[in-house]
C-alpha cells in the first residue's frame, strides 16, 4: 500500500514515458523507474566471483553475466559518471546512482547551503528518502564518532511484543555473523528476491508459501582454496548459474543453480543436505563458546523463530484476521467498524504492555525482559580470515542441532496433541458419568 503510493510507475515525476518533463528533476521526470522508494533493492553491491575472494569482478557486467544482478537498475547517469572518475568501483556507483534517479522530498531551508566537504546532509537527503528491504550506509561525517559502516536489514514488520521484536532482531543478526565466520554464500539471482518479496505478501505464507533458497552455501568454503580468477573464466557453477538466469528470464526462479523452492520451516530447520539457518547459528554458537546465561536466551528466541515458521504459533496477521472473523460486530461483509478496530488496538496495546497474555501468538514462550545489564558476554567473532571452518566435526555439530531443532518441534506438536486428547478423555469422561447415572436412574425405576 504505502509502496503504491510513492513516486514509481508512471506520470511526470513518477517516470512516465513522453511527455515535457522538467529540467530541475531527477532523470528531466521522464525516466521510467520500475519500483517505489518503498521496494526490493535492486542490486547486489558485493564486488567478488561467488565464492571467491578478490576484486576481479568489480564491473557491472559481470555481475550480470553470473546472474546476480539480473534486473535492469535505472540510475543518474551523471552521478555514476562522477562516482567511477572520483575512483569508485562500478557496482557500487551503480548502487548510489540508483539512488539517485529519486528527486528530494523533504528539505531544510536552514541546510540547502552546506559545506559538502564537511557535511553528508545533502546525500543522506537522498538516502534516507529511499526505503528499500535494506539500506547500505556509510559512517556519519564526523571524524570523531565511532559509528561505522552499517547493513540495515529493513523488510521485517514489528511486532505486537518486545519479547517477538527481540526475538527476530536476535536471529537476523546471528545470521549475518554465521554468514561472515562461515564464509556462506547464499547469493541467488536479484530476481529472486524479488520473487520472495511477492510471495511473502501473500496470505499464509509463512506456513504455505515456498521461497527461492540456495540449498548449498557451504560448498567449497572448506577447501581452502580462495585464488582469484579473471571474470572471463568463471567456474562451471557460475556458467550454470549464469545460464540458470537466461533460461528462467520469463520465470521467477526455478530449481535449477542451487536455487530451490523451500517453505520457511525448512530455510530454518533445514532439508536434504542444507542444515538450516537455525543449527548454523546454534553450531556459531558453540564454536565461540557462548555463556550458558546467553546461549539460554537465544535458545527461547530460536525455538519461537522455529515455532512461527512451523506453523504452531499464529503471525500477528493471522491472530488479527481470527480476531475480526470473531468479533460479535463483524457482518463477514469486509467492513471493520470502529468499534471492531478499537477493541483490535485495545486488545494489542493489553498484549503488547504484557497485560494480557496470548497463548495463540506466543504459546509457552515467557522470558523476562531484555535489560541492558544482561547483554551478551561474548563477542560476535566475525573478522577472523575465513579458512577450514566446515570441518568433518562441525559439520556433525550442524548434523546434531539439526536433529534436536526437529525433535523439539516435534516435541511441542505432540505435547499440544496429548493437551488435546486429554481434554477430549476428561470430556467424554465426564459425558460417560453422566450417562451411567441417567441408566442408574432409569434401572431403580
Amino acid at each position: 500500500v504505502v509502496g503504491g503510493g510513492g513516486d514509481g510507475g508512471g506520470g511526470e515525476g513518477g517516470g512516465g514515458e513522453g511527455g515535457g518533463g522538467h529540467a530541475a528533476m531527477a532523470g528531466h521526470g521522464t525516466k521510467r523507474l520500475h519500483k517505489s522508494r518503498y521496494e526490493t533493492i535492486s542490486t547486489y553491491i558485493c564486488n567478488t566471483v561467488i565464492g571467491q575472494d578478490g576484486q576481479d569482478s568489480s564491473t557491472r557486467a559481470a555481475l550480470k553475466d553470473l546472474g546476480r544482478n539480473d534486473l535492469e537498475v535505472p540510475m543518474d547517469e551523471e552521478a555514476y559518471r562522477t562516482l567511477t572518475q572520483a575512483g569508485v568501483d562500478e557496482v557500487l556507483a551503480q548502487h548510489i546512482a540508483h539512488l539517485f534517479v529519486r528527486d528530494p522530498l523533504v528539505i531544510y531551508r536552514e541546510r540547502v547551503e552546506l559545506d559538502d566537504e564537511r557535511e553528508t546532509d545533502h546525500f543522506e537527503n537522498i538516502q534516507s528518502t529511499n526505503w528499500q528491504t535494506v539500506r547500505w550506509k556509510p559512517p556519519p561525517a564526523k571524524s570523531d564518532s565511532h559509528i561505522g559502516w552499517r547493513t540495515e536489514f529493513r523488510s521485517m514488520e514489528v511486532q505486537l511484543t518486545d519479547f517477538e521484536n527481540a526475538a527476530f532482531t536476535v536471529f537476523v543478526v546471528l545470521v549475518s555473523r554465521v554468514i561472515l565466520y562461515f564464509n556462506l554464500n547464499f547469493y541467488m539471482p536479484i530476481s529472486c528476491v524479488d520473487c520472495n518479496m511477492r510471495r511473502a505478501a501473500e496470505r499464509d505464507a509463512v506456513t504455505q508459501g515456498k521461497f527461492c533458497f540456495r540449498q548449498s552455501p557451504i560448498s567449497g568454503a572448506s577447501s581452502g582454496s580462495h585464488a582469484r580468477r579473471p571474470p572471463s573464466s568463471p567456474t562451471k557453477r557460475e556458467a550454470d548459474l549464469a545460464e540458470a538466469v537466461r533460461a528462467a528470464a520469463s520465470s521467477c526462479c526455478g530449481s535449477t543453480a542451487g536455487v530451490e523452492d523451500l517453505s520457511l520451516f525448512e530455510i530454518m530447520a533445514g532439508k536434504g543436505s542444507f542444515k538450516g539457518l537455525v543449527p548454523l547459528i546454534l553450531t556459531y554458537l558453540d564454536l565461540i563458546k557462548t555463556d550458558t546465561t546467553t546461549l539460554a536466551t537465544i535458545n527461547k528466541y530460536l525455538d519461537f523463530v522455529v515455532a512461527r515458521a512451523s506453523g504452531e504459533l499464529l503471525t500477528p496477521a493471522q491472530w488479527m484476521r481470527r480476531f475480526v472473523l470473531s468479533h460479535p460486530d463483524y457482518r463477514h461483509d469486509s467492513l471493520v467498524s470502529e468499534r471492531i478496530a478499537a477493541d483490535l488496538l485495545a486488545k494489542c496495546h493489553r498484549i503488547g504492555a504484557g497485560l494480557e497474555r496470548c497463548p495463540d501468538l506466543h504459546g509457552d514462550f515467557v522470558v523476562p525482559p531484555v535489560l541492558a545489564k544482561d547483554a551478551y558476554a561474548v563477542n560476535m567473532t566475525s573478522g577472523e580470515a575465513p579458512g577450514a571452518r566446515i570441518s568433518s566435526s562441525t559439520d556433525g555439530l550442524m548434523a546434531m542441532h539439526q536433529i534436536r531443532l526437529q525433535l523439539q518441534t516435534r516435541r511441542r506438536r505432540l505435547l499440544a496433541d496429548a493437551t488435546e486428547h486429554r481434554a477430549r478423555l476428561e470430556a467424554a469422561q465426564e459425558e460417560l458419568r453422566n450417562v451411567e447415572t441417567q441408566l442408574a436412574v432409569l434401572a431403580a425405576r
